[in-house]
């Protein structure tokens, strides 16, 4: 029996040795194979009654670690994330170019403002006025191509994340059908190691287009579920989708409502649910997250910049504030104002002090009730109170709304025709109307002020009065803006601002006005597109809004390739220490290889001298 088992002991020990051997093989063979983890084999006694009758081993089995895992898919998702944003980003940075750059919105601008200058000195000179207009025209196509390469990359961000999901809804089906093999093997041979690398290797794609948690399940497979909490696969794997829209605009949005959503949305299907996966916040890093954020935020802020600056700048050159006309009506006092003129978003503008506190309103003109009320946000003011009025309606009613809007002590009328009238409460002496005013956008050239509406809305050629209606004509209109026909048709009215008395051909008034307005005038602007606070906007003139826009799209760029250099740096740090912990290292692998050969070599002489020994006992029996 001791002989036996000896050549047992022996057989076993040659039999774990070449297990060993197969997984060091293993090994070095796949040293540089991607996605490959060192493999090693755990040995144990083999007993019999509490004896030793040789070693047995188990499958082979991977050599990681899960928390040093999860940290490195957190840190891929982050870098990729970063690296999709900057890319985007720079495309912006370039085309927009530095604030002193030829190409740049804000050159655009001074050029135009160097050309009325010129047009000023001599504005007979009909050269001269066609040189404004051509270099009018640049700043609009410069307005309209910054607005055109937005929309074109939002719609690459669209595309993007089509094939993102795409690409996360196959890996999630071959996880699922790994799992299935998994679950197979490990209740037969045991051997799930290099599976599990496979897995692992889909699991670390589908990690870096999103950010993923990973549940380790008793019989060997994984569940996955978003950053929010969401299952990708459990039992099964989930269905994911996107409704990929073809064409984008500045009104291209992302709603919660369906019927108001104009672009596409992720939905995550499990049986005979589905959850709109964009809406509930699921996706925190990863390639996805960059796009979403890129298509619904980032690139429609830089949108929303271009707008407000495009807004700002036809505005400038065409508003007209007209004083109200003092009245007396009875013991009351106050003023009047002809709003005959007034378009859709023109404004009325009243300051009142009742009880020693001034009050500073805005009156919206609307002719869209379904976008009242409006919030005190309508206007880039931050100290007013604004009140939209549908001018749809009768003055009558028109004046029933805004004595239903202002206090008591305000009190609103109609002498006749359009005129409002807007007078304290007379003999109650607890108010005073300081000012009224109406500022316009007039739709002639001439006989209306010394501004003019050089730009238009390209919608039709209309005067842009950045009206609230149907969505807001400031949405998109650095898209839209262009150059006024007329003035294009007609040069001198850059110049002739009165037809009676007739401007004289060499009058510099309006070029000078023009000029005023697009430098010195100091306008605010909306809080709501990045640059300034909704209780501090940026003020300053057209031009500085411009150089302000084009140096904080040049700070995104900047802030962006900082990001990813910070998150290569850690994404860097851990891969190293992961392929160190769990990679194949050839020293070590031929060093275990002499171990084996040794002990292998051990093995085979103690069977040799096993059956040696037999053999004799087997010759004295004879």
């Amino acid at each position: 029996m001791t002989l036996t088992n000896a050549l047992h002991a022996s057989i076993s020990g040659l039999n774990a040795t070449q297990a060993g051997i197969d997984v060091v093989s293993r090994n070095i063979a796949n040293a540089g194979t991607p996605g490959y983890t060192r493999k090693t084999l755990t040995t144990h006694s083999q007993l019999v009654d509490g004896r030793s009758i040789g070693v047995a081993y188990s499958a082979a089995q991977r050599d990681i670690d899960l928390l040093q895992q999860q940290q490195l898919r957190v840190a891929k998702a982050d870098t990729i994330a970063a690296q999709t944003a900057a890319d985007y980003l720079s495309r912006i940075d370039t085309a927009m170019g530095s604030s002193n750059s030829g190409i740049a919105v804000s050159s655009r601008l001074a050029e135009l403002t160097d050309a009325l200058q010129a047009m000023a000195t001599t504005p007979e000179n009909a050269a001269i006025r066609a040189n404004v207009l051509n270099e009018a025209d640049d700043l609009a196509d410069s307005l309209n191509s910054m607005s055109d390469l937005v929309q074109s990359l939002r719609l690459e961000a669209e595309a993007g994340i089509g094939a993102a999901i795409e690409e996360a809804d196959v890996l999630l089906k071959r996880i699922a059908t790994i799992n299935e093999q998994i679950v197979r093997a490990g209740a037969t041979t045991g051997d799930t190691a290099d599976l599990a690398d496979q897995r692992d290797s889909a699991i670390d794609r589908l990690a870096e287009l999103m950010d993923i948690n990973v549940v380790s399940r008793s019989d060997g497979a994984v569940s996955l579920f978003t950053g929010g909490g969401f299952a990708l696969l459990d039992s099964a794997a989930a269905e994911l989708s996107f409704d990929e829209r073809t064409s984008m605009d500045a009104t291209s949005v992302y709603s919660t409502d369906p019927n108001l959503r104009t672009v596409g949305t992720i939905s995550l299907t499990a049986g005979s649910t589905s959850v709109d996966l964009i809406a509930a916040g699921a996706f925190r890093s990863g390639e996805i997250a960059a796009l979403v954020e890129l298509r619904d935020s980032t690139l429609t802020e830089a949108q929303s910049q271009l707008d407000e600056l495009a807004s700002e700048l036809m505005l400038s050159l065409s508003e007209e504030t007209t004083n109200g006309t003092a009245v007396v009506a009875g013991a009351a006092t106050g003023f009047e104002v002809d709003t005959a003129g007034m378009l859709s978003g023109n404004t009325i503008n009243l300051s009142y002090t009742i009880a020693g506190t001034t009050t500073n309103v805005t009156i919206v003109k609307v002719e869209d009730p379904s976008v009242l009320p409006l919030s005190n946000t309508a206007t880039n003011n931050p100290n007013d109170t604004v009140i939209g009025i549908d001018w749809t309606q009768p003055i009558g009613t028109i004046v029933t709304d805004l004595n239903a809007a202002l206090p008591a002590e305000v009190v609103v009328s109609n002498p006749a025709g359009t005129t409002l009238r807007f007078v304290d409460d007379g003999a109650g002496a607890t108010s005073d109307i300081d000012s009224l005013s109406t500022t316009t956008t007039p739709a002639s050239l001439t006989d209306a002020g010394t501004g003019m509406a050089l730009f238009v809305d390209g919608n039709g050629q209309t005067i842009y009065s950045n009206s609230l209606d149907n969505g807001g004509q400031k949405t998109g209109i650095a898209q839209r803006i262009r150059v006024n026909d007329a003035v294009v048709a007609d040069s001198s009215i850059l110049v002739a601002y009165n037809t009676t008395p007739a401007t004289d051909v060499g009058d510099p008034t309006r070029p000078l006005d023009l000029i005023e307005r697009l430098t010195n005038d100091i306008r605010s602007y909306a809080a709501d597109v990045g640059i300034g606070s909704s209780s501090a906007p940026f003020q300053g003139s057209i031009d500085a809004f411009a150089r302000r826009v084009v140096d904080y799209q040049a700070s995104q760029a900047a802030n962006a390739e900082n990001a990813v250099s910070s998150f290569q740096i850690i994404r860097d740090t851990l891969q190293a220490q992961y392929d160190a912990d769990a990679g194949v290292d050839i020293d070590t692998e031929m060093s275990n290889l002499l171990v084996l050969e040794t002990a292998y070599s051990a093995n085979a002489r103690v069977m040799t001298t096993v059956q040696e020994l037999m053999q004799i006992m087997l010759n004295i029996g004879r």
